[in-house]
């Protein structure tokens, strides 16, 4: 179905406001939790991985939770973004508990089908904000930008979740996010 244009002056409005709102995003400015160099098989570079939270010693509790976090990773390859928007679909679909012919809620299909080809040195963040929704970043520069529909928190299943892309990144990162106010 195609959008129409707003008619009234309060539809410009709302437009405009919407609009400015996503163009403010940037990635958050909060804590590195945990870094993690990201291998696949023990032997093939991914990047780095980072979890960032401002509670990192409840990383377990909150990476999860609807509050502000962030999920970033440096490629230390080319990636198709057709290929991450597929993984971002299955791993999604997965830890929701959803058949693969099942349509993801409105916030999480916005930012699963928001990637585009990444090169070795680019880095990718994805950025929860309670108030606002879900952003995905490419070397700083707004990609997509997602209002929160509700849940959009469980964006973060796919590295967090019971069936994530990588278990020992997982739980390596909310180790590490553990002990770091300890050091």
């Amino acid at each position: 179905m195609a959008m129409r244009a707003p008619t009234s002056s309060i539809g410009i409005i709302l437009l405009i406001c919407c609009t400015a709102a996503a163009a403010d995003v940037e990635p958050l400015d909060i804590p590195v939790c945990a870094e993690l160099e990201l291998r696949v098989g023990g032997l093939f570079r991914v990047g780095t991985a980072r979890l960032y939270l401002d509670q990192c010693e409840q990383a377990r509790d909150k990476v999860l939770a609807p509050v502000p976090k962030q999920f970033s990773l440096l490629l230390a390859r080319r990636f198709s973004g057709q290929d991450l928007s597929d993984t971002a679909y299955d791993l999604l679909r997965r830890n929701l508990g959803l058949a693969s012919t099942d349509p993801l809620p409105e916030s999480l299909a916005c930012l699963a089908g928001a990637y585009v080809d990444g090169n070795a040195g680019d880095r990718f963040d994805v950025s929860y904000r309670p108030d606002l929704g879900l952003a995905l970043h490419l070397n700083g520069q707004l990609v997509q930008f997602c209002e929160d529909a509700e849940g959009a928190e469980k964006y973060f299943s796919i590295w967090f979740g019971d069936e994530p892309f990588h278990r020992r990144m997982r739980e390596t990162l909310l180790e590490r996010a553990e002990i770091a106010d300890q050091t």
